[in-house]
């Protein structure tokens, strides 16, 4: 048993005032008001919250989601991994190990035959391939592969076919794989960057939509209350800025949690693999007056940062540090602090039906993190992590 006591509370949805919190088998069993310190851990003068939830990552090895976890990033929802086997494996020591964030993920993606992601997947050496979609009627049988294959949610590669140099999938075999998946039980989840790609990802009634146009507004008729997004505000300032990883580079409580080789390659100036857009018209204002737009619409907004790096190597967005840039981003683009942590803890756990996790209640999952100063006030406090529990384990190396 271990508790907590004598620090600022935010339950996932609202602040508690001062509470003891106390954990016994890896679950929350009392949350009792007080400031005084009278448990194994001083929280006096910190924050607790949930766990943190990134609604959008790409895993690449199971370096990533221990990064993830140095930060308080206690679930990572992976929105594309292959082959199978290697997001079977992830999704095994997930479920078993407490040094790593927590894992769900929609494994393969629906594109087109020979268009994106398709044509970024080497061939397995057993002879797996990326199968892609070439019409509606396809719809239901990939469906049926990632439901067998234990993908917790579908994601769809949306894009103009006037945007890419490769075959994209119909706005009608978008539709289909909406279809398919609502009738096997999954949500969908749609890359859609552009004005056009987010319309038509609408339309066709996917659930969540992924990233925020850079290349103008969003069209004035949709009803944005209606919506869910995933900005993933930091992956699209670094496709729009290639400094944009220079804030973390001043910022040494978002350096603490990085190997040394990747803190280095930063300062040498290795921006990732990512490129920059060149297109005309293309700002990263735009996703943010976009955003500023949502939140005020009354649409459900989710944390997520499209982090991709891989492991050992810098990227333009790295797992775990990348979190705490895009709560800041949400914050500076209208949303208070308090709708930026709900949006990073208890919206995504309902989204999502992660309904064991996302808020700090008797009966919840203790995925836990502990913070210096008030992030209700200043959000940027997220930063200065000073522990972390999965399943009621802290994480020994917390910062």
């Amino acid at each position: 048993m271990t508790t907590i006591s004598g620090a600022r509370v935010f339950d996932g949805t609202d602040v508690l005032g001062t509470a003891s919190v106390t954990v016994e088998d890896g679950v929350i069993t009392a949350v009792r008001p007080g400031s005084e310190h009278d448990g194994d851990v001083d929280g006096r003068g910190m924050t607790l919250l949930p766990g943190l939830i990134d609604a959008h990552v790409h895993l690449r090895g199971a370096g990533n989601i221990g990064q993830d976890l140095r930060y308080g990033v206690t679930t990572v929802l992976d929105m594309f991994s292959a082959p199978p086997q290697f997001t079977a494996v992830l999704r095994g020591r997930a479920a078993t190990r407490t040094d790593e964030a927590d894992l769900r993920s929609s494994g393969l993606m629906a594109g087109a035959v020979d268009g994106w992601p398709a044509v970024i997947v080497p061939p397995d050496p057993s002879g797996w391939h990326m199968p892609g979609l070439s019409r509606p009627e396809d719809a239901e049988q990939f469906v049926v592969e990632r439901a067998r294959e234990g993908s917790d949610y579908i994601k769809v590669f949306v894009e103009n076919p006037a945007d890419v140099d490769r075959p994209v999938l119909s706005p009608e075999t978008v539709t289909a794989v909406c279809t398919a998946a609502r009738a096997h039980g999954l949500l969908t989840v749609a890359h859609a960057p552009t004005r056009w790609a987010f319309r038509a990802a609408v339309d066709a009634g996917v659930d969540v939509l992924t990233h925020l146009p850079l290349d103008g507004p969003l069209d004035d008729d949709l009803d944005l209350a209606a919506l869910v997004v995933c900005p993933t505000l930091a992956m699209m300032r670094a496709r729009a800025d290639a400094r944009s990883t220079d804030e973390l580079l001043a910022d040494p409580r978002l350096l603490a949690g990085l190997d040394r080789e990747v803190a280095d390659a930063l300062r040498a100036g290795d921006r990732g693999h990512l490129p920059v857009s060149d297109r005309p018209g293309t700002s990263y204002d735009h996703a943010a007056e976009n955003l500023a737009r949502l939140a005020e619409g009354g649409a459900t907004i989710l944390v997520g940062t499209d982090a991709n790096d891989v492991p050992g190597h810098a990227a333009a967005v790295l797992h775990g540090a990348s979190m705490h840039l895009e709560l800041d981003l949400l914050a500076r683009a209208g949303m208070s602090p308090r709708q930026v942590l709900r949006a990073a803890t208890s919206v995504p756990a309902d989204v999502f039906g992660l309904a064991d996790r996302g808020r700090i209640a008797p009966g919840q999952r203790a995925d836990l993190l502990l913070v210096a100063g008030d992030p209700l006030t200043d959000v940027t406090a997220t930063r200065d992590v000073r522990a972390v529990w999965r399943s009621g384990v802290r994480f020994s190396d917390a910062r």
